[in-house]
Protein backbone atom coordinates (compact mmCIF):
# COMPACT_ATOMS: atom_id res chain seq x y z
CA UNK A 1 0.00 0.00 0.00
CA UNK A 2 1.41 3.14 -1.42
CA UNK A 3 0.52 6.39 0.71
CA UNK A 4 1.50 9.79 -0.78
CA UNK A 5 3.26 12.39 1.91
CA UNK A 6 3.50 15.97 1.02
CA UNK A 7 7.11 18.01 1.50
CA UNK A 8 6.08 21.55 1.43
CA UNK A 9 8.67 24.60 1.39
CA UNK A 10 8.59 27.08 3.87
CA UNK A 11 8.47 30.74 2.52
CA UNK A 12 12.61 32.97 3.11
CA UNK A 13 12.37 35.85 4.77
CA UNK A 14 13.24 37.33 1.47
CA UNK A 15 10.33 36.89 -0.13
CA UNK A 16 9.33 39.66 -2.58
CA UNK A 17 8.07 40.52 -5.85
CA UNK A 18 10.58 40.47 -8.27
CA UNK A 19 7.96 40.12 -11.26
CA UNK A 20 10.68 37.02 -12.86
CA UNK A 21 8.38 34.40 -13.74
CA UNK A 22 8.29 33.60 -17.03
CA UNK A 23 5.02 33.14 -18.41
CA UNK A 24 3.23 34.08 -14.61
CA UNK A 25 1.04 36.49 -14.89
CA UNK A 26 0.29 36.96 -11.47
CA UNK A 27 3.94 37.31 -11.00
CA UNK A 28 4.35 40.18 -13.38
CA UNK A 29 1.19 41.89 -12.89
CA UNK A 30 2.81 42.47 -8.90
CA UNK A 31 6.10 42.87 -9.97
CA UNK A 32 7.86 45.55 -7.75
CA UNK A 33 4.86 45.55 -5.40
CA UNK A 34 5.52 45.79 -1.71
CA UNK A 35 5.48 42.09 -0.32
CA UNK A 36 4.43 40.38 3.14
CA UNK A 37 7.22 38.10 4.30
CA UNK A 38 5.95 37.20 7.25
CA UNK A 39 2.34 36.64 6.00
CA UNK A 40 3.40 34.28 3.36
CA UNK A 41 5.10 32.27 5.60
CA UNK A 42 2.94 32.07 8.13
CA UNK A 43 -0.04 31.42 5.35
CA UNK A 44 2.15 28.48 3.84
CA UNK A 45 2.87 26.94 7.17
CA UNK A 46 -1.46 26.84 7.92
CA UNK A 47 -1.69 25.32 4.55
CA UNK A 48 0.51 22.28 5.25
CA UNK A 49 -0.60 22.41 9.07
CA UNK A 50 -4.31 21.59 7.92
CA UNK A 51 -2.99 19.14 5.20
CA UNK A 52 -1.38 17.25 8.47
CA UNK A 53 -4.48 17.28 10.51
CA UNK A 54 -6.50 15.96 7.60
CA UNK A 55 -3.85 12.88 8.12
CA UNK A 56 -1.55 13.15 5.45
CA UNK A 57 1.98 13.19 6.34
CA UNK A 58 3.25 16.69 6.22
CA UNK A 59 6.75 17.52 5.79
CA UNK A 60 8.50 20.83 5.36
CA UNK A 61 11.68 21.74 4.13
CA UNK A 62 13.46 25.31 5.45
CA UNK A 63 14.49 27.87 3.32
CA UNK A 64 18.19 27.83 2.04
CA UNK A 65 20.21 31.26 2.60
CA UNK A 66 19.39 34.13 0.40
CA UNK A 67 21.40 36.54 -0.92
CA UNK A 68 23.39 35.02 -2.81
CA UNK A 69 25.80 37.73 -3.08
CA UNK A 70 28.47 35.63 -4.47
CA UNK A 71 26.47 35.14 -7.87
CA UNK A 72 25.70 38.88 -8.26
CA UNK A 73 29.74 39.22 -7.91
CA UNK A 74 29.84 36.60 -10.74
CA UNK A 75 27.65 38.74 -13.19
CA UNK A 76 30.54 41.73 -12.47
CA UNK A 77 28.53 43.37 -9.82
CA UNK A 78 29.41 44.65 -6.71
CA UNK A 79 27.70 43.79 -3.27
CA UNK A 80 30.63 45.12 -0.97
CA UNK A 81 28.76 48.48 0.30
CA UNK A 82 25.41 49.35 0.43
CA UNK A 83 26.23 51.95 -2.31
CA UNK A 84 27.29 48.82 -4.40
CA UNK A 85 24.26 46.94 -3.73
CA UNK A 86 21.74 49.96 -4.89
CA UNK A 87 24.02 50.40 -8.39
CA UNK A 88 23.33 46.78 -8.66
CA UNK A 89 19.82 46.71 -8.41
CA UNK A 90 19.26 50.11 -10.92
CA UNK A 91 22.13 48.44 -13.05
CA UNK A 92 20.93 44.91 -12.96
CA UNK A 93 17.02 44.84 -11.39
CA UNK A 94 16.26 41.49 -12.56
CA UNK A 95 19.18 39.81 -11.51
CA UNK A 96 19.31 41.87 -8.42
CA UNK A 97 16.08 40.15 -7.22
CA UNK A 98 16.98 36.89 -8.30
CA UNK A 99 19.80 37.17 -5.74
CA UNK A 100 17.03 37.68 -3.11
CA UNK A 101 14.26 35.37 -4.68
CA UNK A 102 12.05 33.22 -1.80
CA UNK A 103 11.06 31.14 -5.16
CA UNK A 104 12.09 27.67 -3.58
CA UNK A 105 8.59 28.30 -1.83
CA UNK A 106 7.14 26.45 -4.95
CA UNK A 107 8.33 23.10 -3.90
CA UNK A 108 5.92 21.60 -6.87
CA UNK A 109 9.06 22.85 -8.84
CA UNK A 110 11.66 21.16 -7.16
CA UNK A 111 11.90 17.42 -8.54
CA UNK A 112 10.12 14.66 -10.55
CA UNK A 113 9.72 11.76 -8.35
CA UNK A 114 8.40 8.52 -9.63
CA UNK A 115 6.82 5.76 -7.11
CA UNK A 116 9.17 2.68 -6.80
CA UNK A 117 6.43 0.57 -7.87
CA UNK A 118 6.39 2.03 -11.02
CA UNK A 119 10.23 1.83 -12.12
CA UNK A 120 11.82 -1.11 -13.14
CA UNK A 121 14.89 -0.94 -10.82
CA UNK A 122 11.82 -1.13 -7.91
CA UNK A 123 13.71 1.94 -6.36
CA UNK A 124 12.33 5.29 -5.66
CA UNK A 125 13.42 8.08 -8.81
CA UNK A 126 13.94 11.66 -8.05
CA UNK A 127 15.76 13.70 -10.31
CA UNK A 128 15.83 17.31 -8.96
CA UNK A 129 14.45 20.05 -11.41
CA UNK A 130 16.86 22.31 -13.45
CA UNK A 131 14.88 25.27 -13.49
CA UNK A 132 16.67 27.08 -15.80
CA UNK A 133 13.81 29.10 -17.59
CA UNK A 134 14.25 31.70 -15.27
CA UNK A 135 16.72 34.01 -13.63
CA UNK A 136 16.08 33.15 -9.85
CA UNK A 137 15.20 29.61 -10.05
CA UNK A 138 18.18 27.69 -11.68
CA UNK A 139 20.57 28.16 -8.47
CA UNK A 140 18.19 26.19 -6.47
CA UNK A 141 18.72 22.58 -8.12
CA UNK A 142 21.98 21.67 -6.00
CA UNK A 143 20.36 23.26 -2.77
CA UNK A 144 16.58 21.45 -2.62
CA UNK A 145 18.55 17.86 -3.87
CA UNK A 146 21.07 18.01 -0.72
CA UNK A 147 17.62 18.76 1.15
CA UNK A 148 16.11 15.53 -0.70
CA UNK A 149 19.04 13.58 0.21
CA UNK A 150 18.94 14.53 3.17
CA UNK A 151 14.92 14.06 3.79
CA UNK A 152 14.77 10.70 2.11
CA UNK A 153 18.34 9.49 2.73
CA UNK A 154 17.35 6.59 5.39
CA UNK A 155 15.37 4.73 2.49
CA UNK A 156 17.53 1.64 1.05
CA UNK A 157 15.80 2.07 -2.18
CA UNK A 158 16.07 5.68 -3.23
CA UNK A 159 17.87 7.36 -5.65
CA UNK A 160 18.30 11.53 -5.92
CA UNK A 161 19.44 11.84 -9.31
CA UNK A 162 21.87 14.96 -10.61
CA UNK A 163 19.30 17.30 -12.08
CA UNK A 164 19.28 17.12 -16.12
CA UNK A 165 21.96 18.70 -17.78
CA UNK A 166 21.70 22.66 -17.95
CA UNK A 167 21.20 23.45 -21.49
CA UNK A 168 17.88 24.68 -23.27
CA UNK A 169 16.86 21.79 -24.88
CA UNK A 170 16.21 20.02 -21.58
CA UNK A 171 14.49 23.09 -19.67
CA UNK A 172 12.33 20.65 -16.44
CA UNK A 173 10.62 22.57 -14.11
CA UNK A 174 9.52 19.21 -12.07
CA UNK A 175 6.42 17.88 -10.90
CA UNK A 176 4.37 21.01 -11.86
CA UNK A 177 4.70 18.76 -15.20
CA UNK A 178 4.62 15.61 -14.07
CA UNK A 179 1.47 13.73 -12.85
CA UNK A 180 1.05 10.11 -11.13
CA UNK A 181 -2.16 8.10 -11.43
CA UNK A 182 -2.98 4.46 -9.63
CA UNK A 183 -5.08 2.30 -8.06
CA UNK A 184 -6.56 2.51 -4.80
CA UNK A 185 -3.90 0.46 -3.39
CA UNK A 186 -1.02 2.86 -5.25
CA UNK A 187 0.54 0.03 -6.42
CA UNK A 188 -0.22 0.27 -9.76
CA UNK A 189 0.92 3.72 -11.31
CA UNK A 190 0.76 5.69 -14.54
CA UNK A 191 3.30 8.32 -15.45
CA UNK A 192 1.88 11.39 -17.73
CA UNK A 193 4.23 14.08 -18.78
CA UNK A 194 2.99 17.43 -20.04
CA UNK A 195 5.57 19.36 -22.12
CA UNK A 196 5.26 22.48 -23.68
CA UNK A 197 7.95 23.01 -26.76
CA UNK A 198 7.00 22.46 -30.64
CA UNK A 199 9.50 21.06 -33.04
CA UNK A 200 7.19 22.63 -35.45
CA UNK A 201 7.17 26.22 -33.98
CA UNK A 202 10.35 28.65 -33.79
CA UNK A 203 10.80 31.14 -30.62
CA UNK A 204 8.70 33.67 -33.04
CA UNK A 205 5.48 31.59 -32.58
CA UNK A 206 5.53 31.56 -28.48
CA UNK A 207 4.37 34.98 -26.55
CA UNK A 208 6.05 33.27 -23.55
CA UNK A 209 8.90 30.72 -23.71
CA UNK A 210 7.75 26.93 -22.86
CA UNK A 211 9.75 26.19 -19.60
CA UNK A 212 9.11 22.03 -20.14
CA UNK A 213 10.81 20.15 -23.24
CA UNK A 214 9.77 17.02 -24.18
CA UNK A 215 13.26 16.06 -24.65
CA UNK A 216 13.48 16.59 -20.70
CA UNK A 217 10.55 14.41 -20.15
CA UNK A 218 11.22 11.37 -22.53
CA UNK A 219 15.23 12.00 -20.54
CA UNK A 220 13.11 11.44 -16.88
CA UNK A 221 11.19 8.56 -17.99
CA UNK A 222 14.30 6.92 -19.42
CA UNK A 223 16.67 7.94 -15.89
CA UNK A 224 13.67 6.74 -13.77
CA UNK A 225 13.41 3.23 -15.49
CA UNK A 226 9.44 3.47 -15.80
CA UNK A 227 7.44 1.10 -18.17
CA UNK A 228 6.84 2.42 -21.53
CA UNK A 229 3.55 1.01 -21.45
CA UNK A 230 1.89 2.46 -18.65
CA UNK A 231 3.92 6.31 -19.41
CA UNK A 232 2.15 9.49 -21.29
CA UNK A 233 3.17 12.39 -22.98
CA UNK A 234 1.15 14.95 -23.78
CA UNK A 235 1.58 18.94 -25.26
CA UNK A 236 0.38 21.78 -23.78
CA UNK A 237 -2.28 23.52 -25.88
CA UNK A 238 0.00 27.12 -26.97
CA UNK A 239 -2.89 28.64 -26.65
CA UNK A 240 -2.93 27.99 -22.58
CA UNK A 241 0.75 28.85 -22.69
CA UNK A 242 -0.07 32.29 -24.09
CA UNK A 243 -3.21 32.68 -21.66
CA UNK A 244 -0.18 32.43 -18.40
CA UNK A 245 -0.66 28.70 -18.21
CA UNK A 246 3.32 28.20 -17.44
CA UNK A 247 2.85 24.92 -15.78
CA UNK A 248 0.23 22.22 -16.35
CA UNK A 249 -0.61 22.31 -12.52
CA UNK A 250 -2.59 25.32 -13.58
CA UNK A 251 -4.67 23.82 -15.77
CA UNK A 252 -4.83 20.29 -14.84
CA UNK A 253 -4.78 18.37 -11.33
CA UNK A 254 -4.83 14.54 -10.34
CA UNK A 255 -5.59 12.22 -7.04
CA UNK A 256 -5.71 8.60 -7.37
CA UNK A 257 -7.80 7.82 -10.32
CA UNK A 258 -8.95 11.09 -10.52
CA UNK A 259 -7.57 13.51 -13.71
CA UNK A 260 -9.37 17.03 -13.48
CA UNK A 261 -8.14 19.51 -16.94
CA UNK A 262 -9.49 22.19 -18.69
CA UNK A 263 -10.63 21.58 -22.27
CA UNK A 264 -7.56 23.77 -23.62
CA UNK A 265 -5.08 21.64 -21.29
CA UNK A 266 -3.30 19.69 -24.05
CA UNK A 267 -3.35 20.49 -27.85
CA UNK A 268 -4.61 17.22 -30.01
CA UNK A 269 -4.66 14.34 -26.80
CA UNK A 270 -8.10 13.24 -26.78
CA UNK A 271 -6.45 9.95 -28.49
CA UNK A 272 -4.15 9.90 -26.11
CA UNK A 273 -6.09 10.46 -23.32
CA UNK A 274 -8.64 7.27 -24.21
CA UNK A 275 -5.64 5.17 -24.90
CA UNK A 276 -4.74 6.08 -21.32
CA UNK A 277 -8.22 5.44 -20.10
CA UNK A 278 -8.22 1.94 -21.68
CA UNK A 279 -4.73 1.24 -20.53
CA UNK A 280 -5.87 2.31 -16.79
CA UNK A 281 -8.94 0.26 -17.08
CA UNK A 282 -7.31 -3.24 -17.87
CA UNK A 283 -4.32 -2.46 -15.70
CA UNK A 284 -6.14 -1.59 -12.56
CA UNK A 285 -9.73 -3.08 -13.59
CA UNK A 286 -11.35 0.63 -12.34
CA UNK A 287 -12.49 2.98 -14.79
CA UNK A 288 -9.76 6.27 -14.92
CA UNK A 289 -12.46 9.46 -13.84
CA UNK A 290 -12.06 11.92 -16.22
CA UNK A 291 -13.67 15.50 -15.37
CA UNK A 292 -13.24 17.85 -18.72
CA UNK A 293 -13.78 21.42 -17.58
CA UNK A 294 -15.66 23.02 -20.69
CA UNK A 295 -14.57 27.23 -21.17
CA UNK A 296 -18.64 27.52 -20.72
CA UNK A 297 -18.23 26.33 -17.08
CA UNK A 298 -14.80 27.85 -16.60
CA UNK A 299 -13.16 30.67 -19.18
CA UNK A 300 -8.96 30.30 -19.56
CA UNK A 301 -8.72 33.57 -17.56
CA UNK A 302 -10.91 32.76 -14.71
CA UNK A 303 -8.96 29.41 -14.99
CA UNK A 304 -5.84 31.66 -14.40
CA UNK A 305 -6.80 33.82 -12.61
CA UNK A 306 -8.65 31.66 -9.30
CA UNK A 307 -5.93 28.91 -9.63
CA UNK A 308 -8.76 26.12 -9.45
CA UNK A 309 -6.73 23.66 -11.28
CA UNK A 310 -3.91 24.01 -8.48
CA UNK A 311 -6.10 23.21 -5.69
CA UNK A 312 -4.30 19.88 -4.18
CA UNK A 313 -6.71 16.74 -3.77
CA UNK A 314 -6.03 14.52 -0.82
CA UNK A 315 -7.36 11.68 0.95
CA UNK A 316 -8.07 11.79 4.60
CA UNK A 317 -6.83 9.36 6.67
CA UNK A 318 -8.14 8.53 9.80
CA UNK A 319 -5.05 9.50 12.26
CA UNK A 320 -5.62 6.60 14.90
CA UNK A 321 -5.64 3.86 12.05
CA UNK A 322 -3.79 5.51 8.83
CA UNK A 323 -6.24 3.83 7.14
CA UNK A 324 -6.84 5.55 3.28
CA UNK A 325 -10.59 7.29 2.87
CA UNK A 326 -12.13 6.33 -0.61
CA UNK A 327 -13.34 9.98 -0.23
CA UNK A 328 -11.69 12.87 -1.93
CA UNK A 329 -11.17 16.16 -0.03
CA UNK A 330 -10.25 19.58 -2.27
CA UNK A 331 -7.80 22.24 -0.99
CA UNK A 332 -8.41 25.35 -3.27
CA UNK A 333 -7.44 28.79 -2.88
CA UNK A 334 -9.74 31.65 -1.30
CA UNK A 335 -9.78 33.17 -4.87
CA UNK A 336 -11.90 30.05 -5.60
CA UNK A 337 -14.57 30.88 -3.65
CA UNK A 338 -14.54 34.78 -4.44
CA UNK A 339 -15.03 33.93 -8.18
CA UNK A 340 -18.51 33.22 -8.97
CA UNK A 341 -17.51 30.84 -11.78
CA UNK A 342 -14.93 28.96 -9.58
CA UNK A 343 -17.29 28.54 -6.71
CA UNK A 344 -20.66 27.43 -8.62
CA UNK A 345 -17.96 24.61 -10.57
CA UNK A 346 -16.21 23.10 -6.68
CA UNK A 347 -20.36 23.10 -5.50
CA UNK A 348 -21.25 21.30 -8.08
CA UNK A 349 -18.63 19.13 -8.21
CA UNK A 350 -18.64 18.42 -4.69
CA UNK A 351 -22.58 17.78 -4.39
CA UNK A 352 -21.94 15.10 -7.39
CA UNK A 353 -22.17 11.43 -6.20
CA UNK A 354 -19.86 10.58 -9.41
CA UNK A 355 -16.81 12.02 -8.16
CA UNK A 356 -14.94 10.95 -4.62
CA UNK A 357 -14.65 14.52 -4.23
CA UNK A 358 -16.50 15.16 -0.99
CA UNK A 359 -15.73 18.65 0.30
CA UNK A 360 -13.61 21.58 -0.02
CA UNK A 361 -11.38 24.10 2.27
CA UNK A 362 -10.61 27.25 1.35
CA UNK A 363 -7.31 28.49 2.38
CA UNK A 364 -5.85 31.89 2.35
CA UNK A 365 -2.21 31.97 0.36
CA UNK A 366 -2.64 35.63 -1.42
CA UNK A 367 1.29 36.20 -1.08
CA UNK A 368 1.95 33.47 -3.09
CA UNK A 369 -0.91 34.07 -5.46
CA UNK A 370 0.11 37.46 -5.68
CA UNK A 371 3.48 35.85 -7.24
CA UNK A 372 1.77 32.93 -9.11
CA UNK A 373 1.40 29.91 -6.93
CA UNK A 374 -1.87 28.19 -5.45
CA UNK A 375 -1.86 25.71 -2.63
CA UNK A 376 -0.44 22.59 -5.11
CA UNK A 377 2.37 24.29 -6.25
CA UNK A 378 3.87 24.65 -2.63
CA UNK A 379 4.29 21.11 -2.34
CA UNK A 380 6.28 18.42 -3.55
CA UNK A 381 4.49 14.58 -3.91
CA UNK A 382 6.28 11.41 -2.82
CA UNK A 383 4.52 8.13 -3.01
CA UNK A 384 5.74 5.39 -0.27
CA UNK A 385 5.47 2.65 1.60
CA UNK A 386 3.85 2.99 5.43
CA UNK A 387 7.39 1.26 6.52
CA UNK A 388 9.16 3.97 4.64
CA UNK A 389 7.51 6.39 6.20
CA UNK A 390 8.24 5.30 9.67
CA UNK A 391 12.02 5.55 8.65
CA UNK A 392 11.97 9.07 7.75
CA UNK A 393 13.36 11.83 9.94
CA UNK A 394 10.41 13.27 12.33
CA UNK A 395 12.18 16.41 13.27
CA UNK A 396 10.11 18.02 10.07
CA UNK A 397 7.32 16.30 9.80
CA UNK A 398 4.67 18.93 10.80
CA UNK A 399 2.97 18.37 13.91
CA UNK A 400 1.24 20.85 16.59
CA UNK A 401 4.62 21.48 18.27
CA UNK A 402 6.92 22.22 15.67
CA UNK A 403 4.10 24.82 13.82
CA UNK A 404 3.71 26.22 16.66
CA UNK A 405 7.85 26.81 17.30
CA UNK A 406 8.09 27.51 13.33
CA UNK A 407 5.01 30.06 14.20
CA UNK A 408 6.93 31.36 16.70
CA UNK A 409 10.48 31.94 15.04
CA UNK A 410 9.00 33.20 11.92
CA UNK A 411 6.64 35.99 13.95
CA UNK A 412 10.14 36.61 15.73
CA UNK A 413 12.56 36.85 12.66
CA UNK A 414 10.64 37.78 9.70
CA UNK A 415 9.84 41.42 8.24
CA UNK A 416 6.27 42.39 8.47
CA UNK A 417 6.90 44.45 4.71
CA UNK A 418 9.71 44.35 2.24
CA UNK A 419 10.49 46.38 -0.82
CA UNK A 420 13.40 45.80 -3.26
CA UNK A 421 14.70 48.44 -2.60
CA UNK A 422 15.21 47.54 1.22
CA UNK A 423 17.41 44.49 0.59
CA UNK A 424 20.24 47.08 -0.80
CA UNK A 425 20.83 47.90 2.69
CA UNK A 426 23.61 45.40 2.95
CA UNK A 427 23.50 44.94 7.06
CA UNK A 428 19.43 44.07 6.20
CA UNK A 429 20.71 41.83 3.74
CA UNK A 430 23.07 40.09 5.97
CA UNK A 431 20.53 40.36 8.69
CA UNK A 432 17.75 38.38 6.72
CA UNK A 433 20.34 35.94 5.51
CA UNK A 434 20.71 34.86 9.54
CA UNK A 435 17.15 33.93 9.46
CA UNK A 436 17.87 31.52 6.94
CA UNK A 437 20.69 29.93 9.20
CA UNK A 438 18.91 30.44 12.17
CA UNK A 439 16.24 28.39 10.79
CA UNK A 440 18.46 25.72 9.79
CA UNK A 441 20.25 25.65 12.72
CA UNK A 442 17.32 25.29 15.13
CA UNK A 443 15.11 23.06 13.37
CA UNK A 444 17.45 20.42 11.72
Amino acid sequence: MFTEINIDALVGPTHHFGGLGVGNLASQQHAYRASRPREAALQGLRKASLIASLGVPQYLLLPPTRPRLTWLQELGLGVDSSTQLSAALHAAPRAFSAAFSSAFMWAANMATVSAACDCRSRRLHITPANLISSWHRAGEAAERASDLSRLLGALDDCTVHLPLPSILPLRDEGAANHMRLCDATGEVGFNVFVYGDDAKLDSSDWQFLPRQTLAACQAIARRHQLDPQHTFFLQQHPGAISAGVFHNDVICTTHGSLLIHHELAFLDAEQALQRLAECFRQATGTPLLRIQIGSSDLPLDEAVRSYFFNSQIISPRCVRTSSPSPRMVLISPQQCHEIASTRRLIDRLVASPENPLEAVHYVSLEQSMANGGGPACLRLRVPLREAEIGRLPGRLRLDLQLEERLTAAIERWYPETLELADLCDLDYARELAQVSMNLRKEFH
